[in-house]
């Protein structure tokens, strides 16, 4: 079944009424036709298989059939991803919410390369928001992740209450196995530099708040790539993908 999200506390009715931007994507690009059986989340656990009732290019009603909640599986990791240049942040948005992050809390660094006024940052954000949807949509997600607005990198440490707390650092002097617990953590957060990498000030501040810095290897990875490589290496340790994949009818 076709996955899509709905605002939280609709699927407490036995009808749902979609959104105008889903039921022209129902219509006009999947080409779903009325009877056709969709899967409906609210982003936070709650999920329905329901059967459309009406369709037209700007409206889709559908019939509530069956609920039930989806445990989330996957290890909460909040991704401090020091923003980078042009719209490589999408690619960190998509890659990292297929992997299981449950937050994304972007950060300006001194290093970094990203602008955008004031007045179009609130957009940006939409647009960031949209890019996590859809990504979750894709990837079978009942939870849905969430991101923050941009934030100075001394405020995002001070306020992180994670219980792990890890950055990538390049000239860090032990590799990431010498240091993660043998029990599962109740949740992580990674710091990623930017494109010039942190500065050693940048180092020493997160030392201060109690994060650990920690390396991948010998290859310098790109700011893009880091987060999921790290995030996907943190799943498989502690969280879901080392788990025999669902079995269910839920195809995107």
């Amino acid at each position: 079944m076709r996955r899509f999200f709905v605002p939280e506390g609709v699927l407490n009715d036995t009808r749902v009424v979609l959104s105008k931007e889903v039921a022209h994507h129902v219509k006009t690009v999947l080409r779903l036709r009325q009877g056709a059986d969709v899967l409906l989340c609210d982003g936070q656990g709650q999920c329905c298989h329901g059967q459309i009732e009406t369709l037209s290019s700007n409206r889709c009603s559908v019939i509530v059939i069956k609920q039930w909640f989806e445990e989330e599986t996957a290890l909460p990791i909040e991704l401090i991803q020091a923003l980078p240049a042009a719209d490589k942040f999408d690619l960190v948005l998509q890659k990292n919410t297929e992997l299981g992050v449950v937050k994304f809390q972007p950060t300006l660094t001194q290093r970094c390369q990203f602008s955008v006024p004031a007045n179009k940052l609130g957009r940006k954000i939409e647009r960031w928001q949209r890019i996590i949807n859809e990504a979750a949509r894709q990837s079978g997600r009942g939870w849905l992740p969430q991101v923050e607005a941009p934030l100075p990198l001394k405020q995002v440490l001070s306020q992180c209450q994670a219980q792990l707390k890890l950055i990538l650092w390049e000239q860090a002097e032990q590799p990431m196995k010498a240091i993660l617990p043998s029990t599962t953590p109740e949740s992580v957060a990674v710091v990623i530099g930017p494109e010039g990498g942190l500065t050693a000030t940048e180092i020493a501040l997160a030392r201060e708040y109690g994060f650990i810095p920690v390396g991948l290897g010998p290859r310098i990875l790109r700011t893009e790539t880091a987060g999921f490589t790290l995030a996907a290496i943190l799943q498989f340790h502690y969280g879901d993908l080392n788990l025999i994949p669902k079995r269910d009818d839920a195809v995107v």
